[in-house]
């Protein structure tokens, strides 16, 4: 009993932890949600009211100053001699220095005028704090309204589907349209507060180290405001409608008199459970059972279909039992009589608008100093609200479905459809598979071959599939676990055994009791999978054959273009040589004969310097920074070349000095070494880096540079796998299936 109780507290304890984690793991997010939606904002607003105390603060310091100065100057200007006499009596002391006589009254003038033009300078910056306030508090209070909209419409969606799609259509509206106010708000008080603390740096007067203060806040407002308007016109085109794709599914329609027994099954079920009938009933090889109500193509062929649509894949129609098969499509048929397939597609509009809306955002949140921080957090959370509502009614929805297979079979035949689905998908995988890598030696008979690779190896344990879950773009399967406890089904080893059963050799022939012509149907199902494959073989290898040919096989020499600057420097020597002529023949006033040749000189000896190396530039012409070859990189100064095979990653950027690209190889690869002829490379080998700094070639940017290298090295890989035989890159078997389609039931 001790023991017991001491194994009993122990986990309790355990379990205690864990909530404490989780709870605190909540906190703190909640906590740096409203840091960052909330309190920024709230903190550009305090900054305001701050500037507001100092800007007022400095015009009255500068409107006294100015009045000061204004009565020192008529002071001066009242003791000044009429008879134009020196009176060195007259004295003003400014900034550390005395100054008397006339100067005294020059530098007062000069003075009072300077503080006249920064007083009202500092009358026009007062004007700024409020905009800082207003923003600040502008997107303060956008992201409380949109916190609290997210909330309860999360809430109230949690509690009816329709409050779900109704309140987020609404959100789904006004979302873009409150992240853009907010986007601009915020913009405008970071870009008012830049310009008020740059208002600092210029009452000391101007030098070298304001101007380039004030260049950088000057870069640093043009930067925003673009990130801004770029992200808002982003937010616009998100507004868009949206029409969803027609769903693509690799399969054959059957009619009543290809499936009879099928559609017997189908209609009777639908009859017993009061559903809607599907319209249209496809089988295929690949994925597992769905429903869809939207449109769709049916490949290969094209064939467009609208209205209900119930697909079947024909492996697990062969190694299912005949009351699992109907168990799944009572399940499938629940979807329609619970509207799901419906909201689905109502849903899926609303889904794609709020992500195209936080894509806009998150798009330029990199360059944008952090102000799109709260906007971006404040649509995750949106959207964060989307996924706990959806998951909610998705879970209930399939639990719900769940119940309606069952009782239009047996809780057994659910419980055993659920664990065999999951035991049955490696074999047919396994079969697929092997037809994708050598399709010429593939079956006939891909149905047969599931079969018969089903009895030889036998089925996987269903107790490894049991917390497999399926996704869905707007919906998400509960793990088979918990959708066996919510039938009520305990996980007993004589249904785990059932699951696993190994099918008969005569399995086959159950597909007679669903279609007129199984055998012909299987085959011709075979046939079409075959051919996709194929096709698709034929279609990659004619985008690799396209991919080398684009880059041909002469060499392409890459040179820096010095033409440019060569020629500016050629341009500045002139301008200094013609300003040594001129002060030669003219003279510049307030110099003597002999300064003025001595500046002449000197402009002339600078001008010659420039337009000589120019000149030299000019007659040496454009440097070979790179060669690119189809198998290889040469650069001027190493040796060997860079085989494109061995670059294990490249990046490029652009700098003052030029494009910068850096070169990482892997350690199996010979390191190269510097060789006469080379300029501006650094070798790491410690790293395994290579570093090549030169200009840009003539009429490129540093997106078609990139372009460029990126092609060689697609042309080399794909002329690396044309090289290859007996590969696939391409494997339809799982590029078949949409992505949300559901392979269990």
């Amino acid at each position: 009993m001790r023991r017991g109780t001491v194994a009993f507290r122990t986990v309790q304890e355990i379990s205690i932890s864990k909530t404490t984690i989780m709870g605190t793991s909540r906190l703190r997010s909640f906590v740096g949600l409203v840091a960052a939606t909330v309190l920024l904002p709230f903190g550009l607003l305090s900054l305001g009211l701050w500037e507001d105390q100092r800007g007022a603060d400095d015009w009255i310091a500068f409107r006294t100053e100015q009045q000061t100065l204004t009565q020192v100057v008529a002071d001066l200007e009242a003791r000044a001699p009429r008879d134009g006499r020196l009176d060195m009596r007259m004295q003003f002391r400014h900034n550390g220095q005395l100054y008397g006589g006339p100067l005294a009254l020059d530098k007062a003038r000069s003075a009072r005028d300077e503080a006249a033009t920064l007083t009202a300078l500092m009358q026009w910056r007062r004007a700024l704090p409020p905009v800082v306030v207003l923003g600040g508090g502008l997107a303060a209070l956008l992201s409380i309204l949109v916190l609290l909209a997210g909330a309860v419409l999360g809430w109230a969606g949690s509690r009816s589907r329709d409050a779900l799609v109704h309140g987020f259509s609404l959100m789904r509206r006004l979302l873009p349209a409150a992240l853009a106010v907010q986007i601009l708000a915020a913009t405008a008080a970071f870009v008012a507060a830049v310009i008020f603390e740059s208002g600092l740096l210029i009452q000391s007067g101007f030098d070298i180290g304001v101007l380039k203060l004030l260049g950088i806040a000057a870069v640093a407002i043009g930067a925003t405001l673009w990130v801004a308007i770029s992200t808002v016109l982003g937010l616009r085109r998100a507004l868009a409608a949206f029409e969803p794709y027609p769903l693509p599914i690799f399969g054959k329609t059957v009619s009543p008199i290809e499936a009879p027994g099928l559609w017997r099954l189908t209609d009777g079920l639908a009859g017993r459970l009061g559903a809607l009938k599907p319209e249209s009933v496809v089988v295929g090889l690949t994925g597992g059972f769905f429903v869809s109500a939207g449109p769709a193509v049916i490949e290969p062929g094209g064939e467009r279909l609208t209205g209900r649509i119930l697909y079947l894949p024909l492996p697990y129609l062969a190694l299912l039992r005949g009351d699992e098969v109907a168990a799944i499509i009572g399940h499938e048929l629940a979807h329609y009589a619970g509207g799901d397939t419906a909201y689905s597609q109502r849903f899926l509009p609303i889904y794609a608008g709020v992500g195209r809306s936080l894509d806009a955002v998150a798009e330029n949140h990199q360059g944008a100093l952090g102000l799109l921080g709260p906007s971006l957090r404040l649509g995750l959370f949106v959207m964060e609200r989307f996924h706990l509502a959806v998951r909610h009614w998705s879970r209930a929805r399939e639990f719900a479905a769940d119940k309606v297979g069952s009782d239009a079979t047996s809780v057994s035949a659910s419980a055993r459809a659920l664990l065999r689905t999951g035991a049955v998908l490696p074999r047919i995988a396994e079969v697929l598979d092997a037809a994708v890598e050598k399709p010429a030696s593939a079956p006939a008979d891909l149905v047969a071959a599931v079969l018969d690779n089903a009895i030889a190896r036998g089925l996987d344990d269903p107790a490894a599939h049991l917390e497999a879950e399926q996704a869905h773009p707007t919906d998400t399967h509960p793990p088979t676990r918990e959708r066996l406890a919510a039938l009520g089904q305990t996980l007993e080893a004589d249904l785990l055994t059932a699951a696993a059963a190994v099918p008969p050799p005569h399995a086959l022939g159950q597909l007679a009791a669903y279609f007129a012509d199984p055998a012909g149907l299987c085959r011709d199902a075979t046939a079409d999978f075959l051919g996709a494959v194929e096709a698709r073989e034929t279609a990659f290898r004619a985008h690799l054959e396209a991919t080398v040919a684009e880059v041909g096989t002469d060499d392409q020499v890459l040179r820096e273009n010095t033409r440019p600057a060569a020629i500016f420097l050629v341009v500045v020597g002139g301008l200094f040589a013609s300003a040594a002529l001129a002060l030669t023949l003219l003279g510049l006033r307030g110099l003597s004969v002999g300064e003025a040749r001595l500046v002449a000189g000197v402009a002339l000896s600078c001008g010659a310097l420039l337009a000589g190396f120019g000149l030299f530039r000019l007659a040496r012409g454009e440097r070979t920074t790179m060669i690119l070859r189809t198998d290889a990189m040469v650069i001027p100064g190493l040796d060997p070349a860079i085989r494109w095979d061995d670059i294990a990653d490249l990046d490029l950027s652009l700098q003052q000095n030029g494009v910068v690209t850096r070169l990482l190889l892997p350690p199996d690869v010979p390191f190269p070494q510097r060789v006469p002829g080379g300029r501006k490379l650094k070798l790491d080998p410690k790293r395994r880096i290579v570093t090549v700094t030169a200009g840009l070639p003539r009429k490129m940017t540093l997106q078609t540079f990139a372009d460029l290298i990126g092609r060689y090295r697609y042309a080399a890989e794909a002329r690396k796998i044309l090289a290859q035989t007996g590969t696939s890159p391409v494997h339809p078997a799982s590029r078949d299936t949409p992505s949300h389609v559901s392979p269990t039931p």
